[in-house]
């Protein structure tokens, strides 16, 4: 992949404390979190991301105007230099932090699978991103990426972290240190260009985001090497000890008939009433491929799938995984369709104790919980170029918006 230095911009201390205006994803913000946010402070990144439509009548317009103002009184800030910028996550208790690098990377065409999605997508937004795009012609939020590198990323960010201070930290609503550095020095640059040229990756979160940019930089003829002809991403290595999978689990507001199923399947194993955390670690713990189901009576099973039996329909590399099995041989069999899964019949809860309250409360009439997924078996599942199913994974914790940001009429290295 191509990746280059870029001239961020970033809050200064005329914006009050930097650390305190950073936001979550713009989908991560619904309309109450975006009034309290704002609310708290005049520069709050959520202004550009979640823009009301102010004077101007106009959310992206209006943007793009308050963007240039926080420019003129000195809100914001452009570095001189075209740089990196090391990206670190910490844990809320300080033992685990993973290591990553912001940068721009240039678009591809999507079938080099340079830059691949690894799951099919749902609609969301992009008409919305791509107007306030047009509008600001400013990259606001990255992507996260996955690159297939066997660690040598994290080796670099090691090696120059050590020497490095935050030029902006911040404490996101789950209590993850999230630490900005900067890296101008062009040889140091020139080293993780040279490292990650004959790397791909994987689009881990922000599939529509990058979907966004490439579309941008079609519409607009961008050329190779300039910042709107590229997209700011956030870059871990797939081979980080760091990373974590989580699943997003299925609910179904009419319970189907799962008879027809009983013949894929190894063994049911009973569980009697599990809490949330129960019913979620017996499916952990379980030789994969497992699934855990909760009716609404409170009963919960462990069900050990035959991935013999389901083979058909599986690509290669993902044997393994669950949720693969589920939407290519379960769900189908149960007469479900690509529709059931954007029209509300089936539902999506990332919360496991959401999804298990909504069951006993008749809300729902039945969940299927997911197990995690090993980054060896990500890897291996989208290694030929294959998709997973919709909502298939759940990189946490998110990035931050708002620690630095790319104007696409910013210099390059």
């Amino acid at each position: 992949m191509r990746i280059y230095g870029f001239q961020g911009f970033r809050f200064s201390t005329v914006a009050g404390d930097t650390g305190q205006l950073a936001a979550p994803p713009f989908d991560q913000i619904d309309v109450e979190l975006r009034d309290e946010l704002q609310a708290s402070a005049a520069h709050h990144f959520s202004h550009l991301t979640r823009s009301l439509p102010g004077e101007e009548g106009d959310p992206y317009t209006h943007a793009a105007n308050l963007h240039r103002g926080w420019q003129e009184e000195g809100a914001v800030v452009r570095d001189d230099e075209p740089s990196l910028y090391p990206y670190t996550i910490e844990s809320p208790d300080g033992k685990t932090q993973r290591l990553g690098l912001c940068t721009l990377v240039g678009v591809e065409d999507p079938d080099s699978n340079v830059i691949r999605p690894h799951e099919s997508t749902l609609d969301k937004p992009f008409a919305d991103r791509l107007n306030l795009l047009r509008a600001t012609e400013i990259d606001l939020e990255p992507v996260m990426f996955l690159s297939d590198d066997p660690g040598s990323l994290e080796t670099l960010l090691r090696e120059d972290l050590g020497s490095l201070d935050p030029v902006v930290s911040h404490r996101d609503g789950e209590g993850n240190l999230h630490n900005l550095f900067r890296i101008s020095k062009q040889a140091r640059i020139a080293a993780y260009k040279s490292l990650l040229a004959n790397c791909s990756a994987a689009i881990a979160d922000g599939h529509h985001r990058y979907k966004v940019g490439r579309t941008y930089a079609r519409e607009v003829g961008a050329q190779e090497g300039t910042a709107a002809g590229a997209k700011m991403a956030v870059l871990f290595s797939l081979a980080s000890e760091n990373l974590v999978i989580d699943p997003i689990h299925r609910g179904f507001a009419v319970a189907p008939n799962l008879e027809a199923l009983h013949g894929l399947l190894k063994s049911r194993e009973p569980l009697g009433t599990p809490s949330a955390e129960a019913l979620t670690a017996a499916v952990a713990r379980a030789p994969q491929p497992a699934l855990g189901v909760l009716y609404s009576d409170g009963q919960g099973e462990l069900w050990h799938l035959d991935p013999a039996a389901l083979e058909e329909g599986c690509p290669p590399g993902s044997g393994d995984l669950a949720v693969v099995h589920l939407h290519s041989s379960l769900l189908p069999k149960l007469g479900y369709t690509q529709a059931s899964y954007l029209d509300g019949t089936v539902s999506y809860r990332a919360n496991p104790e959401t999804l298990h309250q909504q069951v006993l409360a008749g809300e729902l009439s039945l969940g299927i919980f997911l197990p995690p997924m090993s980054a060896a078996a990500f890897g291996k599942a989208i290694s030929k170029g294959d998709l997973l199913p919709a909502k298939a994974t759940r990189f946490l914790p998110k990035l931050a918006s708002g620690m630095v940001w790319s104007g696409h009429d910013g210099r390059l290295l």
